[in-house]
C-alpha cells in the first residue's frame, strides 16, 4: 500500500484557519489557499462545514459513480492530521489546533493522574468500567473549542450540530433539518455538523460492502437535496476526518516476548500503538517488535513521533504521557489489539496508508 505522512500545510488545521480568519479571528496558523479563494468570493451569509466520519477520497471513489454530486464537487484533496482517527481529527476540526496542542491523540489514552488507560469518548477503562465519576478527558485535557472565539469576533454566530453539539440530533434527517433551519434564520452563521457514518458501518462490514455503498449514496443524495434547499449566499463545505482501509486483526497476546516487556497494554489506536516499555527492556523492544512486524509497521521512539507526526505549535505536556516510549504505525493491512475480544473490526483507520490519510474538500456555492 502507498503511505502518506500528514501534511500540516494542507489539512483541517489550515481549513479551520481559513474559516476562522474569514470570520474575523486570528489563528496564527497557515490557511488553506483553495479555501481562502472560496471564502473571499463574497461576504457569505452562511458558512457550513459538514464532516462525515470516515468518508475519505477512496471511499467516495469506490462507492459512488463519477457523476455523483459529492464527487463532482470535490475541489481539493486534504491530508488527515495524525493519528488519522476520529478522536484526534475531529478535535482538530473543533478547536483549530494541531494534535500536539490539543493532545486528544487517540481512542485510548493513559492518564497517570488516575493510573488508568481510558477510552476518552466513553470514559471507560480497559475493564469496561467507568474510569471515574467525572469526565476524565475534559478534566485533564480540556478542549478549547473554536465556536465562542468565532462568535466573539462579532461577524458570525458559530454553532455545532451533532449528537453532542450545541444542537443535538439523533438522525441524519434531524441533522439536515437543523442545518437548514439555522441557515434560513437572520443570523450570519458558521455551522459545523458531524455525523458518525459511514465510519461505523465500515468498521462492521468493511469499506466496500454493499451496506457501505448504500450509506454513502444516501449521504450523497441528502447533501445534494440540502444544497438545493439552502438560501442564497451560502457556502457549503464538506470533508472527512480520515478514511479507512480493510484490515486484518492481530493480537499482542500471541507475542508473549513483546507483552513481557510492557508496563501496560498498548494504547492510542489499533493502527497507531503507543508502548510504555519496562526500563530494562527499552533497548531490546525495537528489535523484538520489528522482528515480528517490520513488513507491516514502522516503529519510532516517542520523541520522534511527537515532533514528526503531531504538527507544529506548543506541545501539551500530557502528550508525553500518551505517546510513551515507542510508537508503531501501520503501513499495510494489519491492526493490533491487546487481547482477544468479542468484536471484529473489518474497516479500520489511524495508519499511514493513502486510503486512511487522504480526505476530500467538497464545495458548493449557493
Amino acid at each position: 500500500m502507498s503511505i502518506c505522512k500528514p501534511d500540516y500545510r494542507n489539512c483541517s488545521v489550515n481549513l479551520l484557519s481559513s474559516i476562522a480568519s474569514h470570520c474575523g479571528m486570528e489563528t496564527g496558523r497557515p490557511s488553506l489557499p483553495c479555501a481562502d479563494a472560496l471564502l473571499q468570493k463574497k461576504e457569505w451569509k452562511n458558512i457550513i462545514l459538514m464532516l462525515f466520519d470516515g468518508m475519505g477520497i477512496d471511499m467516495l471513489e469506490k462507492n459512488l459513480p463519477e457523476d455523483a454530486f459529492l464527487r463532482r464537487h470535490i475541489v481539493h484533496t486534504l491530508s488527515s492530521v495524525f493519528p488519522s482517527t476520529t478522536t484526534c481529527a475531529t478535535t482538530t476540526i473543533e478547536t483549530g489546533l494541531y494534535p500536539c496542542e490539543h493532545a486528544w491523540l487517540g481512542w485510548t489514552l493513559f492518564f497517570p493522574q488516575i493510573d488508568q488507560l481510558v477510552d476518552v469518548y466513553t470514559n471507560k477503562n480497559n475493564l469496561g468500567e467507568n474510569a471515574a465519576d467525572y469526565y476524565v478527558g475534559e478534566r485533564f485535557i480540556p478542549r478549547d473549542f473554536i465556536y465562542p472565539h468565532i462568535t466573539a469576533c462579532g461577524k458570525y454566530q458559530a454553532t455545532s450540530v451533532s449528537n453532542y453539539g450545541h444542537i443535538k440530533i439523533k438522525s441524519l434527517t434531524e441533522l439536515m433539518d437543523a442545518t437548514l433551519q439555522l441557515a434560513r434564520d437572520e443570523e450570519k452563521r458558521y455551522i459545523y455538523t458531524y455525523w458518525p457514518y459511514p465510519d461505523s458501518t465500515m468498521h462492521k462490514y468493511g469499506c466496500y460492502h454493499p451496506k457501505t455503498a448504500r450509506q454513502i449514496q444516501d449521504i450523497n443524495d441528502r447533501v445534494k437535496a440540502l444544497a438545493k434547499a439552502l438560501p442564497e449566499d451560502t457556502l457549503l463545505l464538506l470533508t472527512a476526518d480520515h478514511g479507512l482501509t480493510d484490515s486484518t486483526m492481530l493480537c499482542l497476546d500471541d507475542y508473549p516476548d513483546l507483552q513481557s516487556m510492557l508496563i501496560r497494554d498498548a494504547s492510542l489506536e489499533l493502527r497507531t500503538l503507543s508502548f510504555h516499555v519496562k526500563p530494562e527492556y527499552r533497548d531490546q523492544f525495537p528489535h523484538a517488535f520489528l522482528r515480528h512486524f517490520s513488513d507491516h509497521f514502522i516503529l519510532m521512539n516517542g520523541e520522534t513521533f511527537i515532533h514528526e507526526y503531531l504538527g507544529q505549535g506548543d506541545i501539551r505536556p500530557q502528550v508525553y504521557d500518551f505517546v510513551g516510549d515507542y510508537v508503531a504505525i501501520a503501513t499495510g493491512e494489519f491492526s493490533i489489539m491487546n487481547h482477544p475480544g468479542p468484536f471484529t473490526m473489518i474497516g479500520d483507520h489511524a495508519g499511514l496508508t493513502e486510503k486512511e490519510m487522504l480526505v476530500p474538500l467538497i464545495a458548493f456555492e449557493k
